[in-house]
């Protein structure tokens, strides 16, 4: 007598999210004044915690400087918001970099630098702002997938020399030419009215 078995079917497993961040503002280059919204998203599953940190951008990045810690989100989900408020009025204005670590299970550790943010609380913007890139249809794309350990190449923003207060104008060059060209000629009148004044007394 033959018995038959029946085959269950295996439960479908949930695909796998690769660890990755995104920051979706500021973005590089980007002229920042007063307070700072720092939004991005963190994804991947076994993500622990996260940190934001800011360096001088003359620095290289050698010496970084805390902002927030990012917690992990719920506990179902494989993507943590990050939403941070920067003050820049506490630092003094030149160009930073910033970054943003994550770490997960397993020590893993990602993170995603965005360079030469223009902080410009008290000196003039040299350029206008650009808008903030990427929209909340990228944060599902997995290309913004960030290279563990991965360094960027920096990269300085000129910064326009001021004004030679020392260059004279046109209009300058003229007027000094016309007073001293008075100058010289009351000086000969004065000096012909000198000699004639002598002579009228001899």
């Amino acid at each position: 007598m033959s018995v038959f078995h029946q085959v269950q079917p295996a439960a479908a497993q949930a695909p796998t999210i690769s660890p990755s961040i995104f920051i979706q503002s500021p973005r590089e280059g980007q002229a920042l004044q007063g307070i700072v919204i720092i939004e991005g998203k963190i994804r991947g599953e076994g993500f622990t915690s996260g940190k934001l940190s800011f360096s001088y951008a003359a620095d290289g990045g050698e010496t970084w400087f805390f902002i927030a810690d990012i917690m992990p989100g719920a506990k179902e989900s494989s993507q943590t918001s990050v939403k941070v408020e920067w003050d820049t009025t506490q630092i003094t204005d030149g160009n930073y970099h910033l970054r943003l670590v994550a770490e997960y299970d397993g020590r893993a550790t990602i993170f995603e630098l965005i360079p030469n943010l223009r902080v410009r609380n008290h000196s003039p913007v040299e350029t206008s702002t650009p808008a903030p890139a990427g929209t909340q249809a990228d944060v599902g794309n997995t290309d913004h997938t960030a290279t563990p350990t991965r360094r960027a190449e920096l990269q300085k923003t000129p910064t326009p020399l001021p004004e030679n207060p020392a260059v004279l104008e046109s209009n300058d060059l003229y007027r000094v030419l016309i007073i001293t060209g008075i100058l010289v000629l009351g000086a000969f009148l004065v000096g012909v009215i000198y000699l004639r004044v002598i002579k009228g007394f001899r």
